[in-house]
């Protein structure tokens, strides 16, 4: 229920402008504002409560049956609010009530207005008992205080941790997503995107730290005459097939295997080009040699693109040389100091 507040206002009347209506302004006076914390600041409230009915001429019995049930809802909101309430008493034409936040409950209804300084006798009695409190009641107000402290870290704790639960697994549901968008769906290796992000990071990376990097360019030999001899159903399994090849070739985590669209291939090494050089062999092997590898080391000074078309030129070369095997940008680098 929703309350006007006024200190003090005199009962008159005036005009609303169409000389129709008569309008009486209503008088409401707070006698008293108490902040209930533990149980004995509302034995004082009820106790302020009764004295305040007696003072104005009220019925203290039937006054007495009202409060308790007043104070059993006091007691549940203040529960509810885990947070000290503040109460007033307040006076309001004859109604004399107990509000605290949209709560207003009525206590008593008097007979006949009290004297104005009846009223005001009584609310400077009551502040000045309110502003008497003895040690003990502080020293269980404090306690209750520090308990109530101790209880809102406890829940903002737990909410932390819930929240950094949800976040953990907000992390790990986008990195799955990210992870699906990056995989070819036959093969189960990186895709164009997937290939794309990680080479740039791995080049980056090697750079800053000055750490090996090769890249490896693979293609399948004649895999158009093979897709249209045996049908696309024998082609998805001989794609399959190099996947599996280049993933028993590398290192499980820390090595890269792409496909990056049709018959076409590549591996990011962390490594030197000796390493690479096995690594293509061993690809050689377990594929029967038929596909073809293109191998690049990063030099210094250059840019991706470049170590990507050296990578090219060395599959190129491989193709042109026969197909069925590798051939290293030591090639193309020996052949052009030849010139």
């Amino acid at each position: 229920m929703h309350y006007t507040h006024y200190n003090s206002v005199n009962l008159g009347e005036f005009w609303n402008g169409d000389r129709n209506h008569l309008i009486q302004i209503q008088k409401m006076q707070n006698l008293l504002t108490l902040t209930i914390i533990v149980e004995p600041d509302r034995q004082r409230l009820a106790r302020f409560a009764m004295d305040a009915v007696e003072a104005l001429g009220g019925n203290v019995f039937a006054s007495a049956n009202t409060l308790e049930s007043v104070l059993r809802q006091l007691r549940a909101d203040c529960a509810k609010a885990r947070l000290p309430v503040e109460v007033n008493l307040v006076l309001h034409d004859l109604h004399l009530c107990l509000a605290w936040g949209e709560t207003r409950e009525p206590l008593a209804t008097l007979a006949q207005p009290p004297a104005a300084e009846r009223v005001a006798a009584l609310a400077t009695q009551l502040k000045n008992a309110s502003e008497s409190t003895d040690s003990t009641l502080l020293k269980r107000r404090n306690e209750q205080i520090i308990a109530d402290l101790e209880s809102a870290k406890q829940r903002a704790r737990v909410e932390m941790e819930e929240l950094e639960t949800l976040l953990e697994m907000k992390k790990t549901e986008l990195n799955k997503s990210i992870l699906a968008a990056q995989t070819d769906a036959l093969t189960g290796l990186y895709n164009r995107s997937g290939y794309d992000t990680r080479l740039r990071e791995a080049f980056l990376r090697c750079k800053h730290q000055g750490e090996q990097l090769c890249l490896m360019m693979l293609d399948l030999d004649k895999f158009k005459e093979i897709n249209d001899t045996h049908g696309h159903q024998y082609g998805d399994e001989y794609l399959k097939k190099m996947a599996n090849a280049m993933r028993a070739s590398v290192r499980e985590h820390v090595d890269h295997a792409c496909r990056i669209g049709g018959d076409e291939f590549a591996i990011i090494l962390y490594s030197d080009m000796t390493i690479a050089k096995r690594v293509a062999a061993k690809i050689l092997s377990l594929f029967e040699n038929k596909c073809s590898i293109g191998i690049a080391r990063m030099r210094e000074a250059e840019s991706v693109e470049k170590l990507v078309g050296r990578a090219d030129a060395a599959l190129y070369e491989a193709k042109h040389q026969g197909r069925g095997r590798f051939v290293t940008d030591e090639v193309q680098e020996a052949r052009a100091k030849a010139v």
